[in-house]
This record gives structure tokens, sequence and C-alpha cells, in this order.
């Protein structure tokens, strides 16, 4: 069982703008996530209609593979060094979440199910922070 508790959070100024920043990278983590996924996706549609995969055989992208790239992420863009690996994950957990609901949804015969898409800005407000006892945002 998980247990949640809502705060209310009076941020000043500076938080706001610490708290947009976050969201920000976790937009863009989520965005170039899905991108991976649709490209391996047509990679590997185009070329099985060939039924030869030049590196081998078909690679599909998944939370595990994404989740054990993130620390070269952080390590090509500095950026994202401020946000919690926590956080990241949580982002790649949802999108996987996000496709797992549309591939059930499909496979029960709701033909109006879309695919996750991308979140533009200001739409991605939502950020899972777990176990950070005792850490600051700022």
């Amino acid at each position: 069982m998980q247990l949640t508790q809502k705060i209310k959070i009076e941020p000043s100024p500076d938080q706001i703008a610490v708290l947009w920043h976050l969201s920000e990278l976790c937009r863009l983590i989520y965005n170039f996530a899905l991108a991976e996924r649709i490209e391996a996706w047509e990679r590997n549609n185009l070329y099985s209609y060939l039924q030869v995969f030049p590196w081998g055989k078909q690679e599909w992208i998944n939370y595990v593979k994404q989740q054990n790239d993130l620390p070269k992420i952080k390590k090509k863009y500095p950026q994202y060094k401020c946000v919690f690996s926590k956080v990241l994950q949580m982002v790649l957990r949802t999108l996987d979440a996000d496709f797992k609901s549309f591939f059930k949804l499909r496979r029960n015969g709701d033909t109006n199910a879309m695919p996750p898409g991308f979140k533009g800005k200001n739409h991605f407000t939502t950020v899972n922070f777990s176990a950070l006892k005792g850490r600051s945002l700022l």
C-alpha cells in the first residue's frame, strides 16, 4: 500500500523558477524517450518487411534500457545533474505506464485508443519526488 499526503506549498518566486526549470527538464526527458521509442518502432517495422536487420535482430526500447541510459544523458547534458535520478526514473516510468495502458486498451478492442504523445510546454506540471527525506530542492 502506498500512502500519500497532499501538502499546499507557497513557494517564493525563486523556488517557482526552480520548479518550472525542473518541470521543463522532465518534459524534455519524456519527449526524448518517447521519440526514441517511436524511432525504434519505425526502424523495426521498416526492416521487418525486408526480413533483414543490419544490427542482427529487432531491438525494442523499454524502461530498463532507457533508465540505464540516464547516466550517459547526465554526462552528455550537464543541466540534468541538478535533477535527482529518482525524478528522471519516475518520468520514464510514467512514459512506460502510458504505453502499457495504450497497448492494454488496444488488446481489449478499443480502436480509439491513441499512443502517448509529446508533451508541450506547460503540460508537464506533475513531477514525482519520492524518498527525499532530509534533502532540499534548493
